[in-house]
């Protein structure tokens, strides 16, 4: 064979190989552009519920909890912004009234300070600090739901004046602590769950207001109890009951 044939031959091969492979690599983009993008994954339906629940009660950073689900901001070294939580305000939903005590009246960390007030029943809750009484929020007196709908905004309830502030806040949840501490309390009550209430967070990750009734609606009031700590089994002894010992103190009752 003439090498002048043999190394035409040759050039003529690779040039029929660079064809085949350019037309391959134009055809996989034509080919993705004529059937369009790939269907995403579909997460299972149990993953959706699960985040939706997760979503459900918020517990912003740089406050303070308490386990009896109280919330405290620190203003200046001494003096805080207390209020109840997300997770208690869906528990009961909007309250009719809130007895709050009256101004200078001492508060005991982990003993009664306030009751929320519905359907005729008060459920205490625990202060998360202990101190003295310095301001009230006559707004969310006055309006309730307010606490319920803005818990940490306007709706706070009490400013305290505090000489043991530091030693307090060892005993709060903070940061990741808290927001693991909601996450999980949140997990609990998937187990409580009507079929129900399980298909609404589903739907739309909404609890439902006032979960407490849905869960318990002849003794709702003592599954709010069981998750704010006032129940008779887990308020400190020598912890007045607390409507009688607000009433007494002169609190805000509407």
């Amino acid at each position: 064979m003439n090498p002048h044939d043999f190394m035409t031959m040759h050039a003529a091969k690779t040039v029929e190989y660079l064809i085949a492979v350019s037309y391959l690599l134009l055809f996989i983009p034509f080919w993705r552009f004529v059937n369009g993008p790939a269907e995403p994954a579909v997460a299972p339906a149990h993953a959706a519920r699960h985040v939706a629940i997760k979503d459900w009660f918020a517990a912003p950073e740089g406050l303070f909890y308490h386990p009896g689900h109280a919330w405290l901001r620190v203003e200046s070294a001494d003096t805080v912004t207390v209020g109840f939580d997300d997770f208690a305000g869906k528990l009961v939903g909007a309250p009719s009234g809130i007895t709050l005590p009256a101004l200078g009246a001492t508060l005991a960390q982990g003993v009664p300070a306030w009751a929320l007030l519905a359907d005729g029943k008060a459920i205490a809750m625990l202060s998360p600090v202990d101190g003295t009484v310095v301001a009230v929020n006559d707004q969310a007196s006055r309006r309730p739901a307010l606490a319920h709908e803005r818990p940490y905004a306007d709706g706070w309830l009490l400013k305290v004046q505090s000489a043991r502030l530091a030693a307090n806040l060892k005993q709060l949840l903070t940061g990741r602590t808290a927001r693991r501490w909601m996450d999980d309390l949140t997990d609990g009550l998937r187990g409580d769950l009507t079929p129900a209430l399980g298909q609404l967070a589903e739907d739309g990750g909404v609890v439902i207001d006032g979960l407490a009734r849905a869960l318990e609606p002849d003794s709702w009031d003592q599954v709010a109890r069981r998750f704010f700590l006032t129940d008779d089994g887990d308020v400190r002894p020598g912890a007045p009951d607390a409507a009688p010992a607000l009433a007494s103190k002169g609190g805000n009752h509407v």
